[in-house]
């Protein structure tokens, strides 16, 4: 060091950190707090200096983050935090000063430098005020900010929710052993739904329930599902109620090999995980070539019936147009008049082969 306040950094090392007391761990992990705060202000304000001076161009790097990327083996997205960090650090002394004190935590000063980069012209004004009015806590800061930006920066909101809605997804993937796997992206509105519904669903567990968080989770997001489809107000689909169908025959519940056990788009089930689902559920008999069901309908008639909609899901399982396998739930029974009584499924991809 050349001068200037000392970095308290130097901290002695715990030799044997399973045989300290707890009081000792909590020094030691306080202590560690405050010199990781101290480093981070240091980094932020060296970082902003060295991209002052082009000290990325002077190494011969294209720019700042590839700079980190490579002298210091950073993710892109780490580097790119750091970056917008230090500007906005180097532009907004008030906040690093805060910062700089132990006024605010690192959290709240990167929750106001981003509030500063979406309302740059703004924050100077209010930046003495926010200070004094942050909270305890990065949530309270959250909230300050949040009801902050409504009072300034209308426009800029309507931009974060137009963002929001074009970056909205929901993916999933059937994976190999049957599990289904996804990601999802939801609007603040979206999540909020979800993580509602999930909290009544998911109660505090009681005792001797053993399972993880997560897996709590999961049962509570089959709940919803479950719920929703047993649900009477529901729209009906085909004629029907939506629901899952699920396909077994008299070999598979006998337990004789090569019986079906599947759902209705072919993706094979566990016997037991179908009897266990039929304790609650409705059943639908189905008879090949017997008189149970009308499996023909003539031609005055305008809608397939929900008995031969079943019947013909059962026999084709997809749309049956050429490289289409879009499920029924998309399709619609054809029923051609010219010699042919052999009903179809085609979806609204017909003629174009989609998938």
């Amino acid at each position: 060091m050349t001068g200037g306040e000392s970095l308290p950094i130097i901290i002695p090392l715990l030799d044997d950190k399973d045989v300290v007391s707890i009081d000792e761990l909590d020094d030691h992990l306080l202590l560690l707090e405050a010199a990781r705060h101290r480093l981070d202000v240091e980094w932020c304000e060296s970082l902003g200096v060295f991209e002052e001076r082009d000290g990325h161009q002077v190494h011969g790097y294209p720019s700042l983050v590839a700079y980190l990327k490579h002298r210091a083996r950073m993710a892109g997205s780490r580097a790119n935090r750091y970056v917008s960090l230090a500007r906005a650090a180097r532009r907004f002394k008030a906040t690093l000063t805060s910062w700089k004190h132990r006024q605010i935590s690192g959290d709240q000063a990167e929750l106001l430098f981003r509030a500063a980069r979406k309302v740059p012209d703004k924050y100077p004004d209010a930046e003495p005020v926010l200070l004094e009015i942050v909270g305890d806590t990065p949530e309270e800061t959250k909230k300050v900010l949040d009801y902050w930006r409504h009072s300034v920066d209308r426009s800029g909101l309507e931009v974060d929710v137009e963002t929001q809605m074009l970056r909205r997804r929901f993916d999933y993937t059937r994976k190999p052993n049957g599990m289904i796997e996804g990601e999802f992206a939801l609007t603040e509105t979206a999540g909020e739904f979800l993580i509602t519904a999930l909290d009544v669903v998911t109660p505090p567990p009681e005792k001797g329930d053993v399972r993880t968080a997560t897996q709590r989770r999961h049962d509570g997001f089959e709940d919803l599902a479950r719920g929703f489809l047993e649900d009477t107000s529901t729209p009906e689909v085909g004629g029907e109620k939506p629901h899952l169908n699920v396909l077994i025959d008299i070999a598979a519940l006998e337990g004789i090999p090569g019986g079906i056990h599947e759902t209705e788009t072919g993706h094979v089930i566990d016997v037991e995980t179908i009897r266990r689902l039929s304790c609650d559920c409705s059943l639908s008999r189905i008879v090949w070539d017997g008189k149970s069901e009308i499996l023909d309908v003539g031609r005055r008639t305008r809608v397939t019936p929900t008995a031969l909609r079943r019947a013909v899901i059962v026999r084709d399982r997809h749309c049956t147009w050429k490289g289409c396998t879009r499920s029924p739930r998309w399709c619609d029974g054809s029923f051609p008049r010219l010699g042919r009584h052999r009903g179809l499924f085609v979806c609204g991809g017909v003629g174009v082969g989609e998938g």
